[in-house]
């Protein structure tokens, strides 16, 4: 079971249909990635929602005051988080969706309630921190560096737009228009010379009729649309370079497209947004316009049309986004889908460490007491840290507490008992440094070069009893170049491990999680290996013992012989085409100056890089172990 997203928003001509649109954006942002469904009120006018969304209906008997009771029987917190937009979802009714277990995220405008909320998105320019009660939990997500754009209008904030003159204008007004200011707009603008073309985007909750008789007096100059999608919307707006909307969705769309914008505001959620574009200078003022008739909007146009600083409100306008803001939501989504355990150790579990801690949220670590740079990444970033030997309950204890789904476990020095295993709900998984089956254990980059192999890899697979056993999730070749070493084999694990890792959670998160059994007949381990366990053999063939040496190369410990008594670590050797060698002995020097070269079982090997300083060698003696005394 993996999890999924429950959208839940209503809205109808008398509520208006602003917070179902603006729910829209973050399913369009997610449907891809993340299983999902769209939970609405009986109440709610649901022809609106995408026909390609799955969704379920709150029955009309159902109240707000026992809708937690009613998820929590038909969805298990243990599959779903809920992302909610809508007034009625107050402070009581998110103590309620708490108390029934489950992360709720909060789209936000009036920062009048306690929030109980798991993450609170409030995309206003005006708002902060300073605005909100809440719990020490809740997180705030704030401005319009999360604001609430389809992917199309994320698109049109990277264009640019130089606006010179005003003809053409836009006018939206929501989906209910309870004031009728659509209508009352384009009477101010028809008598006006300037404009020649006026378009009026109708919501799918209007139901005046006077805009209708309008049109068809001025069919030249007047043209309505309804049920635009995503695409039909932008096209319009950019036929127009001058647009009339309240502070609400449509103004952060427009704002996107770019353009000089008179905006004001009729409800109480738009005061806020309408406050922060006014404060970044990014629309021309209209203030409340509840009261407002014919000869209000005359007077604001006539005053922008001779104001002529239309390309400074365009600036602040692209000012207000930036390309982060999918990456935002994402981000957040998946950190309150998803909680996380890691278990990791060295320079690479810290690495990507730190690469899943930007897209994911980290509940605890696990590490070894020698993982310093890991205990102070922790430390830094206030996540709970435990350095030592897990088992015998000392790991489980730590983390027992944690409500957690999946654990991953990357460059992990330890083996974990069952407890740790079967602690996350979803997934416990290891990222191993080999082509499973082959190659389990330890080092097993480091035992790929040495048996020669031209390619390695990376395997992500369930942690189960015994070592480097579970089933296969997913897998990726890196492919052993000539002359390369254990630490560059290591440096290509470095580049791929995140990717692995991000496959895997956006694949549990999606649903499409795979698995394939190992199978034991191509199963291969290797064992610990330790800084003894370095010396050359000169018995073996020149093949062997250069691939000896490049796997073991500085920075590892390195393969190393002795000469007169004295260890000698080697990092890199080459072949070398000598003449009548069958006279000397394996290990024996054939050559002193100006370089070294030694005889090995099938030719010799020349002596490129030398970790150990001034050593003298002579020609005619022998290296190896024997040799010491």
């Amino acid at each position: 079971m993996t999890k999924k997203i429950i959208f839940r928003a209503d809205g109808n001509s008398s509520t208006g249909l602003g917070h179902l649109y603006r729910l829209f954006s973050l399913v369009e942002i997610v449907k891809n990635e993340i299983e999902f469904i769209f939970l609405t009120q009986e109440t709610s006018t649901d022809s609106i929602i995408p026909d390609d969304y799955e969704k379920k209906v709150i029955p009309r008997k159902i109240t707000i005051v026992k809708e937690a009771e009613w998820i929590a029987s038909n969805f298990s917190s243990d599959n779903y988080i809920i992302i909610a937009d809508g007034y009625q979802f107050n402070s009581n009714y998110q103590k309620q969706i708490k108390q029934k277990h489950f992360r709720l995220i909060y789209i936000d405008d009036l920062a009048n309630e306690h929030m109980y909320a798991d993450v609170v998105i409030n995309h206003s320019p005006y708002i902060n921190s300073k605005d909100y009660s809440k719990e020490n939990y809740t997180k705030l997500a704030l401005g319009t560096k999360y604001a609430l754009l389809r992917p199309l209008f994320l698109e049109e904030t990277k264009q640019t737009r130089v606006i010179n003159h005003l003809d053409k204008a836009f006018v939206c007004f929501g989906g209910a228009d309870p004031f009728n200011l659509s209508l009352k707009a384009v009477q101010a603008m028809v008598p006006m010379n300037e404009f020649i073309e006026l378009h009026v985007v109708l919501g799918g909750a209007y139901r005046h009729k006077e805009i209708f008789t309008l049109e068809s007096k001025y069919p030249d100059k007047i043209k309505t649309y309804s049920n635009l999608s995503e695409a039909e919307l932008i096209q319009v707006m950019r036929t127009c370079n001058f647009a009339i909307a309240p502070a609400s969705t449509i103004l952060y769309e427009l704002s996107c497209v770019k353009m000089p914008i008179l905006s004001g505001y009729f409800v109480d959620n738009q005061e806020l947004i309408y406050k922060g574009f006014k404060d970044s200078e990014a629309i021309y003022q209209g203030k409340s316009m509840r009261d407002y008739d014919v000869s209000d909007f005359t007077s604001q146009i006539e005053k922008i049309l001779n104001d002529r600083r239309f390309n400074d409100k365009i600036r602040s306008q692209r000012a207000l986004f930036d390309e982060k803001i999918t990456t935002r939501h994402l981000k957040i989504i998946k950190e309150t889908a998803l909680t996380i355990g890691i278990l990791c150790s060295g320079g690479l579990g810290l690495d990507t460490l730190s690469k899943i801690s930007v897209d994911y949220k980290i509940q605890f670590i696990l590490t070894d007491s020698k993982s310093i740079s890991i205990i102070e990444f922790a430390k830094k970033n206030s996540i709970p840290v435990f350095a030592g030997n897990p088992r015998n309950g000392k790991g489980y204890d730590f983390i027992k507490d944690f409500n957690t789904d999946i654990i991953a476990s990357i460059n992990y020095l330890f083996l974990i008992d069952e407890d740790i295993i079967e602690h996350a709900k979803l997934l416990t998984f290891n990222i191993h440094g080999s082509l499973l089956p082959k190659y389990r254990g330890r080092t097993p980059h480091v035992w790929a070069i040495i048996n020669g192999e031209e390619k390695a890899g990376i395997t992500a697979h369930i942690i189960d009893k015994g070592c480097d056993t579970g089933k296969i999730i997913e897998q990726i070749e890196v492919p052993i170049n000539f002359e390369n070493t254990g630490a560059d084999i290591l440096e290509k694990y470095a580049e791929a491990y995140y990717p692995l890792v991000k496959k895997v959670l956006t694949s549990t998160l999606s649903n499409r999680l795979e698995f394939k059994i190992q199978n034991e007949k191509d199963a291969s381990y290797f064992g610990k290996r330790t800084p003894a366990d370095g010396e050359i053999d000169w018995n073996l063939t020149k093949e062997d013992i250069r691939n000896w040496v490049r796997a073991q190369a500085n920075p590892y410990p390195g393969a190393f012989t002795f000469n007169n008594n004295r260890k000698i670590i080697i990092d890199k050797v080459s072949f070398y085409n000598a003449i009548e060698i069958s006279n000397y002995s394996n290990g024996e020097i054939i050559k002193a100056q100006p370089f070294v070269v030694v005889k090995t079982k099938n030719g010799a090997l020349k002596l490129d890089n030398i970790r150990t300083e001034k050593c003298t060698f002579v020609k005619g003696n022998v290296l190896g172990n024997e040799n010491r005394k």
